[in-house]
């Protein structure tokens, strides 16, 4: 899953290389911190600022990336109009703006 995201971000982002590394280093010690597999359950939490990505894997924090531009990166893996989960976008919409918003595209 993290070279997954990594891969997700890599273009978005415009930040350097080692970034990104770093967030999927991030995720991985993650995993590897509990037994080496994200299996159904494991919950992953990025947390989002101007500033950078803070990474948890069950609740355990893993450091946090520091750049420009890698949180809206990470966002937009999931939001943008080239969204991993497109049925994603559509749940958050639906939570946070109700069943009868009206996006145009």
């Amino acid at each position: 899953i993290a070279e997954v995201i990594a891969d997700g971000v890599k273009p978005r982002q415009g930040g350097s290389g080692s970034d990104v590394k770093e967030l999927e280093n991030s995720i991985v010690q993650g995993v590897a911190a509990k037994g080496g597999q994200a299996t159904k359950g494991t919950i992953f939490r990025f947390d989002c600022t101007e500033e950078g990505v803070s990474v948890s894997v069950d609740g355990n924090a893993q450091g946090t990336v520091k750049s420009a531009g890698i949180g809206s990166a990470l966002v937009d893996v999931f939001m943008d109009d080239k969204a991993v989960s497109p049925q994603l976008v559509d749940s958050c919409l639906d939570t946070w703006c109700g069943k009868d918003l009206f996006v145009a595209v």
